[in-house]
């Protein structure tokens, strides 16, 4: 079977409108969490989130006034792709690239919008852009008519797993012969009252208002929930005959895919972390490598504490003792949780970090676990096999390996 490779990486966020940027803060362990400044948040009890603040009519250099939030960052992440794969002058049949993007609630932000216009003043004063808003399908449609792709198209939405699913099964399209590349990745701009306030009363978030930088705590005996972010990022995924046929850069590529459905609990995970250890161990079958040849561990990692317990207990199954020697980089310290698009940044994050044979540093914390965390200055590491989880709420669970 021909190797899928990675020939194009993207990333908005909290910490950079680019994947430059976004790298940079990384190696500096900057943190992208501060108090909401889109609304008022003094009533909630969450007050901390990772926000973009870049008007996006600036960056894309156009008016994004017909576009949703969430549109608006999945055009600047594909904008990125495009230009970084080469793509429109790569010669590739626009009918043989494919689209596979994930997002946990689409436009549901807008919903908001939409509620209190009719709520206040009636129908006739409901956006008539409503429901292209909300649909999650609009950040496909989006890029497919800006850049003219008609290959085969799927919004993919499975609560924090989404945009890690949407990689996979980019790498199940190529792998049928179905399209020849595909641009795949998340998108996700929950940052709203109504959302905000939904995750308060689930009491998943941390609520650590005073420290912010310091509020997310993936593994750590202090952990008190996970921080919302927002952005998006994309990876373009091709056959590797394809990609050098054009003389394409390659990042790295694409192994292994496993993926496992719920039958447990809509929001808690199975304690012994059993479904996630099939994830991982399916992704590894499908690499056709062993445990043993993982070098770096990007981990799910929300700081909550049942997750981070759950998610230890999979990787032990999986990788017993030798855990603690596998780099781990729980990227959410310093990015938040983007929810439907947290696989796909830190995807984006793995492969980077496997071109640069980096390990970039973090936020020293008490970590619970003895997990190989770095917590000085970017570690310059051998790094030939690596694993990026995404674990969602109903046990929807992802693993991706990508090779060197």
């Amino acid at each position: 079977m021909e190797k899928v490779v990675i020939t194009g990486l993207s990333a908005i966020s909290a910490l950079g409108d680019n994947l430059d940027e976004f790298w940079e803060n990384l190696l500096q362990a900057k943190s992208g969490i501060a108090r909401i400044f889109r609304f008022d948040p003094a009533e909630y009890r969450t007050q901390i989130a990772a926000e973009i603040k870049t008007n996006m009519s600036t960056l894309l250099g156009y008016s994004v006034a017909n576009l949703s939030l969430n549109t608006q960052f999945a055009m600047a992440a594909a904008a990125e792709l495009v230009r970084d794969a080469g793509l429109e002058n790569s010669g590739i049949d626009k009918r043989r690239i494919g689209i596979s993007l994930g997002t946990g609630l689409g436009g549901m932000y807008y919903t908001e919008d939409a509620l209190t216009r009719l709520i206040k003043s009636g129908p006739s004063r409901v956006n008539p852009m409503t429901v292209p808003f909300i649909e999650p399908n609009s950040i496909v449609n989006q890029i497919a008519i800006k850049w003219g792709f008609i290959g085969q198209q799927h919004t993919i939405a499975t609560a924090c797993s989404s945009s890690a699913n949407a990689i996979g099964i980019a790498l199940d399209m190529i792998r049928s012969g179905r399209v020849d590349a595909v641009l795949t990745g998340g998108v996700e701009a929950t940052i709203t009252p109504l959302m905000v306030a939904g995750f308060d009363r689930l009491r998943a978030m941390s609520n650590n208002n005073d420290d912010p930088e310091n509020s997310s705590r993936p593994f750590a005996h202090d952990r008190d929930g996970f921080v919302l972010g927002e952005g998006a990022a994309m990876l373009l995924l091709e056959k590797e005959s394809a990609a050098k046929a054009r003389g394409a850069k390659i990042y790295a590529e694409l192994a292994g895919f496993g993926s496992t459905g719920g039958g447990y609990h809509m929001v808690m995970p199975i304690p012994d972390g059993s479904d996630s250890a099939l994830a991982m161990q399916l992704a590894l079958e499908d690499a056709n490598i062993g445990a043993g040849e993982i070098d770096l561990i990007n981990p799910h990692g929300t700081g909550t504490k049942l997750n981070d317990v759950a998610e230890f207990n999979a990787m032990k199954l999986i990788f017993g003792d030798r855990l603690s020697a596998i780099h781990m980089t729980p990227t959410k310290q310093l990015t938040g949780h983007l929810l439907g698009a947290a696989g796909a940044l830190e995807a984006v994050y793995t492969v980077k970090a496997m071109q640069t044979q980096t390990i970039t540093p973090f936020k020293k914390l008490d970590d619970e676990f003895s997990l190989n965390i770095n917590f000085s200055a970017p570690l310059a590491a051998k790094l030939s096999c690596a694993m990026s989880n995404s674990f969602a709420f109903g046990n929807n669970n992802v693993s991706l390996v990508f090779k060197k």
